[in-house]
């Protein structure tokens, strides 16, 4: 039911009605960035050389700094705004999960799970003679195994192997409002199945820390499942599945400082560059404008944190974390927009400081093409929640190992 949408666009956007989800992840493989760990999300997006919890997002060799077990899981809400279409509100849902183990005197190993991406949008075109829904839904997900090592005095190395799942379903179906024609609808399914690995190093100075972290995917596979209904014959065509080996996950390559500018004060920023190699690989994921061509997007951050207090006497105000950011996204994977918005966050310590419930905040605009020449703008306010407990299980330094 794909069609020339070029006759229709300017009367069926502004007759629209309907969404769910952010509207610029209406095509293509989702929106990156979504990995990011709740006090991350609090800082802008910030870990490429600082962080004080660890998900997929973070360097690895990060994790030759932890001294103690931690787990931490999160969970996530967004609310969006489209002009002049109304308020729309995605359900909470699960985020990511990690179990971090400490290794000898000067290592550290996770073990995770997280998203890379992910994509939820309905919009419903409607016109006297028909109504039609867009329906993108899905998200992909890594499970990580991840080690980091301190190699030297100030120099530290990281590796992470990681499995990539998931997938996307990209639906279209007519609804006629004339009787005598019956509904129809079409979509994609298509399912990933891949490798990636992911390397890091930290420089640490006295009050001055650099990051490089560098992801690469050497291995995929999606099958893509195609469907067609009728109502009309309550008949449905035979499935085609179609098996492609090629990569549709883009590599990564992140540079990040951070400076401690007083006892428990941190300023830092962060630079991620994405690139996928052959972009019309993406033209599966974008049934609608089959010529996007576009490979690359780019991420900017900069944040700052002020770590709480530890003491049983300390009031409670000063043991809060508190964190805030900047950021600002170039997205050309599947749909040509930018992001840029504010950031806020805090971590509430318990379990007598050991462990903490972080809350991120962020606010921003999504701003840019749909279609072709079509602009739409999308305000959004995202919320991520995460409890993080910091036990002695598996502790392996010391003595008494």
């Amino acid at each position: 039911m794909i069609r020339n949408y070029k006759i229709i666009l300017t009367i069926l956007f502004a007759l629209t009605s309907g969404l769910s989800g952010g509207i610029f992840e209406l095509y293509g493989t989702g929106t990156y960035g979504t990995d990011y760990s709740a006090s991350a999300f609090g800082r802008g997006g910030v870990s490429t050389a600082y962080t004080d919890t660890m998900t997929g997002s973070i360097n690895p060799a990060q994790l030759a700094h932890i001294r103690f077990t931690e787990l931490e899981v999160g969970m996530n809400s967004r609310i969006s705004h489209i002009s002049d279409f109304g308020y729309n509100e995605s359900s909470v849902r699960f985020d990511y999960a990690n179990l971090i183990i400490p290794v000898g005197k000067k290592g550290g190993l996770q073990l995770g799970i997280y998203p890379i991406s992910s994509a939820q949008a309905e919009y419903q075109i409607k016109t006297s003679y028909i109504t039609e829904v867009l329906k993108t839904t899905g998200d992909i997900y890594s499970l990580s195994l991840g080690f980091g090592y301190k190699i030297a005095p100030r120099f530290y190395g990281g590796v992470a192997f990681e499995l990539i799942t998931g997938g996307y379903t990209l639906s279209n179906e007519i609804r006629f409002s004339n009787d005598a024609y019956y509904s129809s609808e079409k979509y994609y399914s298509k399912g990933i199945d891949g490798r990636r690995i992911t390397l890091g190093t930290i420089v640490s100075m006295d009050n001055l820390t650099l990051g490089l972290r560098y992801v690469h995917p050497f291995s995929m596979k999606y099958k893509t499942l195609e469907y067609n209904s009728y109502s009309e014959y309550i008949y449905n065509e035979p499935v085609d599945t179609t098996l492609t080996h090629h990569i549709v996950i883009p590599r990564e390559l992140s540079a990040g400082i951070a400076w401690r500018i007083g006892r428990r004060h941190y300023l830092m920023s962060d630079y991620t560059y994405r690139n996928i190699q052959h972009a019309s690989l993406l033209k599966v994921f974008n049934p609608v404008n089959v010529d996007y061509t576009s490979s690359t997007s780019h991420h900017l951050a900069a944040g700052y944190e002020r770590r709480g207090a530890v003491g049983l006497f300390v009031p409670f105000f000063q043991s809060l974390t508190y964190r805030t950011g900047v950021f600002y996204d170039k997205h050309r994977l599947g749909t040509d927009y930018q992001s840029y918005g504010i950031s806020a966050g805090f971590g509430i310590p318990f379990n007598n400081f050991k462990s903490r419930i972080d809350v991120g905040f962020n606010y921003g605009l999504n701003s840019g093409d749909i279609f072709e020449d079509i602009e739409m703008n999308e305000t959004f306010f995202q919320i991520k929640i995460s409890i993080n407990s910091i036990e002695r299980w598996f502790n392996t330094r010391g003595k008494y190992r």
